[in-house]
């Protein structure tokens, strides 16, 4: 019998095709299909058991009315019920301003009114003044259907402490008739003068917070603070539950409970240690008489240009040598007066009279004490105690250095972790060169850097304990935006602000959704295997290859 002609012969192909009527191909697809439902809806609903209530968010609006001038925060919280996820804390979205873009004279805020409400005693215009620019700016974050229900907390510091309680409580009347013109949440305990204590309490949960020690459910090491303002400085520590102080007291963030013990040092912020030095110049120098019959003082840490009219707290007297303080936050301020301020540079002796301020002594007793020990301490109570810190201090391993702190760090462009020997060596090349680059920063760079270096040193006694300096984005206004407004986030059912937007998130961990479709892209590529032709190859004849015993060669005769 002959073979079949070889063009007359079909192939057979028995692999899958993808043609869509294929029976394999609608099973393989209705298997991928109920494979990634059943994986999407285990995850699903494993965080619908896990989240009872849906997630919120809410804003609040904070104003930090210090010492040197009055400043707004915005906050956005998003707060939910999950505590494997949350820590049972509220979740920062956003905060406004960023401090992204920072203008060369605010180094750490930048939305900012001056003065201080300090000064606007019997004076409501003034109040105004400061206030209402704050108040715009909050609204431009707060989406007018939301302000009705976002708190707005209009919280004074050391600038407002030192008045005494009459002043202060006729300023906080004004700012109530000014915060009432608006349409923020309002309560009349939400306008107050905070306590040395609180300010100090709320930036060490700010800065905790801000670096995610809070809302883990086991116990993490917190971090110790150390905040400089304009007029009064903040250190905060966790201390053993044994600590026996009058300044310790228990507080609960989140899951945890913490044994914290705060100090506010009024007086020796930047601006009223820089007081406390003309001070002691004026009872060591031979005050002359300037041509317009004002003293004059000669200071050793400005530069030799600097000249200027200047209102001094107690520079003439008996002894004023010390700042009069009490560790209740009340410091006895002296009559002013006005001196005329000349600079006279010296590095050395800008040392230790920034030194005998950072101690609240006087430069003789400062060479005294440094003759035994770098760890003084500083005194207080007008001068007669001296209080040391350092077996409360040191309880904590690691600092952050604030505000003040971090403003002086970073015009001196040094690293975080800048140790006092870097700190030293910055400041004796700058102050000791031509000065110049002061005048940009009024002229108080060179007393600032071996103020705050012999603060860390000598008073506060922490020169062997690691200390970093920033983040330049922390402030105590989030710790109080958290703390203040925990109404929100603890019961948010009871907390009556029904303007809440409820938002529904279910997440599902993208790392599993990748894998399901990458899985499910190769059982469709697996099963619909297509042979191609490459590029460049000859492709292969359409007839059936048969073998050769069914084909023979043909003899050529």
């Amino acid at each position: 019998m002959e073979p079949k002609s070889p063009s007359k012969s079909k192939p057979q192909i028995t692999g899958f095709t993808c043609d869509p009527r294929s029976p394999k191909f609608v099973v393989v697809t209705i298997s991928i299909i109920l494979i990634f439902g059943m994986v999407c809806g285990y995850f699903i609903f494993k965080e619908r058991i896990w989240t009872t209530e849906k997630i919120r968010t809410y804003f609040t609006v904070v104003l930090d009315c210090g010492s040197t001038g009055s400043r707004v925060n915005v906050f956005e919280w998003m707060t939910g019920n999950d505590s494997r996820v949350y820590g049972n804390l509220p979740v920062l979205l956003r905060s406004y301003p960023d401090n992204v873009n920072k203008s060369s004279g605010c180094q750490y805020h930048c939305m900012q009114t001056e003065p201080g409400l300090h000064y606007f005693v019997n004076d409501v215009v003034g109040v105004r003044a400061s206030l209402e620019p704050l108040i715009r700016y909050a609204e431009q974050w707060v989406p007018l259907e939301r302000r009705a229900a976002t708190p707005i907390f209009i919280l004074a510091t050391a600038g407002m402490r030192r008045l005494v309680a009459e002043e202060a409580k006729r300023i906080l009347g004004d700012v109530e008739t000014v915060v009432k013109e608006h349409e923020f949440l309002y309560r009349k305990s939400w306008v107050r003068v905070l306590t040395g204590k609180e300010e100090a309490y709320y930036g060490w949960a700010a800065l905790n917070y801000k670096m995610g020690v809070f809302g883990k459910s086991s116990r993490t090491s917190t971090l110790g603070l150390l905040d400089l303002g304009g007029s009064s400085l903040q250190v905060v520590a966790e201390v053993d539950v044994s600590t026996k102080d009058e300044h310790v007291f228990r507080s609960k963030i989140g899951p945890v409970e913490h044994d914290i013990v705060a100090y506010s040092l009024p007086a020796f912020g930047l601006n009223e240690a820089f007081d406390r030095t003309i001070a002691l110049l004026s009872h060591t120098q031979a005050l002359g008489e300037s041509a317009g019959g004002v003293f004059e003082v000669r200071h050793p840490c400005l530069g030799s240009g600097f000249v200027q009219n200047y209102t001094c707290h107690g520079c003439f007297g008996s002894d004023y040598s010390r700042v009069k303080i009490n560790m209740s936050n009340q410091v006895q301020v002296s009559e002013l007066n006005s001196v005329f301020l000349v600079g006279e540079p010296n590095w050395e002796q800008c040392k230790v009279i920034a030194g005998a301020a950072a101690i609240n002594s006087s430069s003789s007793e400062l060479s005294y004490h440094l003759n035994h020990s770098k760890c003084i301490g500083l005194f207080s109570y007008g001068g007669s105690t001296k209080l040391n810190l350092t077996k409360t201090l040191h309880t904590v391993s690691r600092y952050h250095a604030l505000s003040g702190f971090f403003a002086v760090y970073h015009a001196l462009n040094l690293s975080q972790r800048a140790n006092l020997s870097m700190l030293w060596e910055s400041g004796e090349k700058l102050c000791s060169g031509s000065w110049a680059d002061q005048e940009s920063s009024n002229g108080q760079y060179c007393f600032r850097v071996p103020y705050l270096t012999s603060l860390i040193e000598n008073a506060l006694c922490l020169s062997d304990i690691e200390i970093i300096f920033g983040p330049g984005d922390v402030s105590w206004t989030l710790g109080a935006s958290l703390i203040e407004g925990e109404f929100l986030w603890l019961d948010p059912e009871k907390s009556q602000n029904p303007m809440l937007t409820l938002k529904d998130y279910i997440m599902i961990p993208s790392p599993v959704l990748i894998f399901v479709l990458l899985l499910s892209l190769l059982l469709i590529v697996y099963c619909c295997q297509i042979k191609l032709p490459m590029p460049g190859r000859k492709t292969a004849s359409t007839r059936t290859s048969l073998p050769s015993y069914l084909c023979p060669k043909r003899q050529i005769n």
